[in-house]
């Protein structure tokens, strides 16, 4: 849960921005509706439908004035879900209106009491779409169910399913409990709800341990089964038998297509949340903000500082970037001779020089725009420092806590990586690019210059034909877990590999003064990647058994250093290479 000052922060970043909100409820009346509506001869409103809004009238005219308030008078559109059923017009009715808020009613279909499925629907297809990104369910039903129903409609089954032998030796089991205490089936069900059932889900490797310890939410369960004189050899069958028959009620995502990275709540205020969007719930009958209620709903998700500067910068960008495109567009003289260069340029080269471009648009673009950004970090740090330490905060906000000397050496790792390498970028092969070949890792540290597939000289083309010759430095792996000594000492990269971290020490780690091991390698095709992969063949030559043998293998780009720091490789390469040898005597 966030504190007070971190609340306030959260609402700058993700609800301040707001500009306009759709709400989908079937009871309310869409502005075709309001037009067409008449006063029969007793003054009553005649609306020509069956919805109830004009004995709501108050009500609904309150929620909608809520996003009316001079402080923030937002844009509202309406859309009653009539439209809404399967395939086109679901896809239809989630993107009617770009909006920043979808409110919407979980029972869009009065003949079809609790069935949520039309609500379901238009939250998968908004879960798709990279502008909708907040929603709200407003509704009278019951919110746990509510709740449950919405999650599991953005997710898949489970792969938890029992073997059919198993499925009839627990049955065989219950029965035996029902026939030595009539009602014990019903009994042992209940013990199994959707409480556990979603427990399980968001911890598929510590449930069992969990029931075994007899901690919720299992502790109902644990104390029924000994109770029952269950043996303990059964109890996970027996779970995961009444953990499918919860699953067999509920209606999930039907395709592969399911929200990635899902999150909800354990209990408290009820949220859900994936890369895509995020979903609070709200009882209609509070007649609560539901600003308020998404606030107190993100505010019990309590999302990091990183991502509250990520929200801050797409807000930032939304708001001012037109004004900052301005100053980017400011050197005229400078944008035409950059688009000349694109247009004259040949079809290899021109890939080179937009990718420059467009590099150069975007740091003038977001120089501009990240100030502002760097007044929220600001001001968030000064209230964060005044309501506890460093270590105290990290650990509220990151749940790690980096007075645990593990812990720290693993953030350093990771931040190491972070500051020195990237994913891998370009076309074609670079200076910093790190290439897997043969399992063993080497640090492409030829100049930038000299890379260019369509700058490669005449003399080069004569020598080599398609072969670019490039220097290469054999990377040293440090052994995961390994302690790094000498970090300071400007031999060492760290690189995310795979998802994993790896050290690797530029010369023999166990040598500090060794020299570096390096070789010329000849890159095919200019070192132009493979389509859609960070792949190529390289020309190695090595020791055969009559003499040197050139052999080609694949190699694959697994990581880039940042080129600050290839180019201090480079540089140290290059002392490596000229050094003078004297000829003294002596230690």
């Amino acid at each position: 849960m966030a504190t007070e000052h971190y609340k306030a922060f959260i609402k700058e970043a993700f609800l301040d921005p707001i500009r306009s909100v759709l709400i989908v409820d079937d009871d309310y009346p869409t502005f075709d509706e309001v037009l067409a509506a008449t006063i029969d001869p007793e003054g009553r409103l005649q609306t020509g439908t069956e919805k109830t809004w004009p004995k709501n009238q108050k009500r609904i005219a309150n929620m909608i004035a809520s996003f009316r308030t001079p402080g923030r008078p937002l844009l509202v559109d309406i859309h009653d879900g009539k439209n809404v059923t399967f395939g086109e017009e679901v896809a239809l009715a989630a993107h009617l209106h770009q909006s920043d808020l979808l409110v919407i009613d979980f029972e869009l279909d009065k003949a079809k009491p609790r069935d949520g499925i039309r609500a379901i629907e238009i939250i998968r297809r908004v879960s798709e779409n990279n502008h909708f990104n907040l929603a709200v369910v407003h509704t009278v039903e019951d919110l746990n169910y509510v709740f449950h129903s919405v999650l599991a409609g953005l997710m898949n089954r489970s792969t938890n399913n029992l073997s059919a032998d198993k499925i009839s030796q627990t049955e065989e089991l219950i029965e035996h409990l029902e026939d030595n205490e009539e009602g014990s089936r019903a009994r042992l069900i209940n013990t199994v709800t959707e409480s556990q059932y979603f427990h399980f889900r968001k911890n598929p490797k510590t449930y069992l341990r969990d029931m075994y310890n007899g901690l919720e939410p299992y502790s109902h369960f644990k104390t029924y089964c000994d109770v029952a004189g269950v043996a303990k050899k059964h109890l996970p069958t027996i779970l995961n038998y009444l953990l499918n028959e919860v699953e067999e009620k509920l209606s999930f995502w039907g395709n592969d297509s399911a929200p990635s990275n899902l999150e909800w709540s354990d209990n408290g205020i009820r949220w859900i949340r994936s890369d895509s969007l995020f979903v609070a719930f709200s009882d209609k009958l509070k007649e609560e903000d539901l600003l308020e209620a998404v606030l107190g709903a993100l505010s019990e998700w309590s999302p990091q500082p990183a991502r509250l500067f990520l929200a801050k910068i797409r807000s930032v960008m939304d708001e001012f970037g037109v004004l900052a495109q301005g100053d980017a567009l400011e050197p005229k003289y400078a944008l035409a001779y950059w688009y000349s260069r694109l247009l004259s340029a040949d079809k290899q080269h021109q890939r080179w020089l937009i990718s420059e471009s467009v590099s150069r648009h975007s740091d003038q673009l977001l120089t501009s725009v990240l100030k502002r950004v760097d007044d929220f970090a600001l001001r968030l740090i000064g209230a964060e420092l005044e309501n506890g330490n460093p270590i105290d905060i990290c650990k509220e906000r990151l749940k790690l806590d980096l007075a645990d000397v593990e812990i720290i050496r693993k953030a350093e790792r990771e931040h190491n990586s972070i500051v020195c390498s990237k994913q891998p970028d370009g076309w074609h092969l670079a200076t910093g690019h790190v290439l897997k070949l043969n399992m063993e890792y080497w640090v492409c540290l030829s100049p930038m210059c000299d890379l260019v597939p369509h700058q490669m000289s005449d003399n080069l083309v004569r020598a080599f034909g398609e072969r670019l010759p490039f220097t290469a430095v054999k990377l040293h792996a440090i052994p995961n877990g390994g302690v790094v000594n000498g970090v300071q000492t400007n031999r060492f990269i760290f690189l995310r590999i795979d998802g994993e971290v790896k050290a690797f020490g530029f010369n023999n780690p166990e040598f500090p003064d060794s020299s570096p091991y390096w070789q010329t390698l000849f890159a095919e095709k200019r070192g132009v990647f493979n389509e859609n992969a960070f792949e190529l063949k390289i020309r190695r030559t090595r020791k055969g058994s009559r003499g040197l043998v050139a052999k080609i293998n694949d190699a694959t780009i697994v990581s880039q250093l940042r080129y600050e720091y290839a180019l201090n490789l480079m540089q140290k390469l290059s002392i490596s290479t000229t050094r003078v040898g004297l000829d003294f005597a002596g230690a």
